[in-house]
């Protein structure tokens, strides 16, 4: 009983923290929307369609390498080495391929969402390594010290400022202070919960961390892929609509699909804080009960989705109207349909928390693969002549066959796992 109030107070101190993030990433489109005009929000949305792909790419997952590293293989140092190591050659790629594939975007908005990236992949490092030390208020403390203080210096910037770069620049260099900040903090916890001394600079220096990093990318670039085609579920229908409907039709639907997002923050907080039970309930051997909170959080991510869809057929047109704009409320559609397909992908998300706990990184790459493959034949068929109405549906598509791949992947190594049991 202690436990499960334990884990129900861990995600809600977790949600509370990513709501707080969300709201200031949303207030970030709000005041693009209000304050300036629908063709920079659709430069923003493609430039993170662009840059957050690659990021995501040479991520390797890490977060979730810390939190299930039950056995402290690695120090937390390497770890953040090999964070520091790929972003760099995520910079370095980037730089080449913006001339190309990002032409007609303004450079502060470029060079802002990358220094974005980089400082919020640092902190995501850093609540990562405090999850795993059940240090979650300390966590959640700081993520919503960041997000106020954005949603504070965003406000003022639009304030006394109607420069877009300035807007952009601040929301990019508070989240890089903050990263830091979040450093320091981890530095403090392992000289308390190791006892011993955070050695970043010594790893840095050594060419061993440079192979020990390459180690990590050899062995888990698998899970780069599969968080790769996982995030590809919201940025095909951003290219497919950009290329045959333009710019402005990108900025729109991006703007409905950040509802998808938000009903997000509470699947992916819930998942950070049941994942490392998940993770301890298997090494533990308490299958039983590893697969009746496998079953709960299914439920429980279909339901968050149900009551999105409920809210959004009763006030979507309204909210969207008062949220943007009477334009972007015409979409009142096609934001059901969104719902819709993010009822299901919630459910499903919890499976692949449990992959992630029994350590079968890999298995998730095939899933969410196929379902990129999935989603760009559908938006190839239908976003021509359908428009956002057509990316909607194939979002949906995109995720009923995600749904199937999953479940007969988990229970077949499910099945693996617990043959030598049955044998014994």
């Amino acid at each position: 009983m202690i436990s499960k109030v334990n884990t129900l107070k861990d995600a809600s101190l977790t949600t509370m923290a990513n709501i707080a993030q969300a709201s200031a990433q949303w207030l970030l489109l709000i005041i693009i929307v209000k304050q300036f005009n629908d063709l920079i929000l659709g430069q923003l949305v493609l430039t993170l369609s662009i840059v957050t792909p690659i990021f995501l790419l040479f991520s390797f997952k890490l977060r979730t390498l810390v939190v299930t590293d039950y056995h402290n293989e690695r120090y937390f140092e390497q770890y953040l080495h090999a964070r520091f190591f790929a972003q760099t050659i995520a910079v370095i790629l980037l730089v080449l391929l913006s001339p190309w594939l990002l032409s007609n975007v303004y450079a502060s908005i470029i060079s802002s969402v990358i220094f974005f990236k980089i400082g919020d992949g640092t902190s995501e490092l850093c609540y990562s390594y405090l999850h795993k030390q059940q240090q979650y208020k300390q966590a959640a403390l700081s993520q919503t010290t960041r997000s106020i203080f954005t949603i504070t210096l965003l406000l003022a910037a639009s304030l006394i400022s109607n420069d877009i770069h300035f807007t952009f620049f601040t929301w990019a260099i508070t989240t890089v202070v903050f990263s830091i900040i979040d450093v320091y903090t981890v530095k403090k916890t392992i000289a308390d919960k190791e006892h011993r001394s955070f050695i970043l600079w010594s790893t840095c220096q050594h060419k061993e961390a440079i192979f020990a990093s390459l180690v990590i990318y050899k062995k888990y670039w698998p899970i780069s892929v599969s968080i790769l085609f996982s995030a590809m579920f919201v940025y095909i229908p951003n290219y497919t609509l950009e290329y045959f409907h333009g710019t402005q039709s990108v900025g729109h639907f991006a703007a409905i699909s950040y509802f998808l997002v938000a009903g997000g923050i509470l699947i992916h907080s819930l998942s950070q804080a049941v994942t490392p039970k998940l993770s301890h309930l298997f090494h533990q051997r308490k299958f039983q009960a590893f697969m009746k909170t496998t079953q709960l959080l299914m439920l429980t991510g279909a339901g968050i989705g149900l009551i999105g869809l409920v809210f959004a057929h009763f006030i979507g047109e309204w909210l969207l109207t008062i949220i943007y704009n009477q334009t972007i409320a015409l979409l009142t559609d096609e934001l059901k349909l969104i719902i819709i397909a993010s009822m299901i992908r919630y459910s499903y998300t919890f499976l692949g928390s449990a992959l992630n706990a029994l350590k079968c990184f890999n298995r998730q790459a095939f899933v969410y693969g196929s379902g990129s493959l999935a989603l760009l034949i559908s938006c190839l068929f239908l976003v021509p002549t359908m428009g956002t109405i057509g990316a909607a549906i194939a979002m949906i598509i995109a995720c009923g066959v995600e749904m199937l791949i999953m479940c007969v992947t988990f229970f077949v190594q499910w099945k693996k796992i617990n043959q030598p049991k049955a044998h014994s």
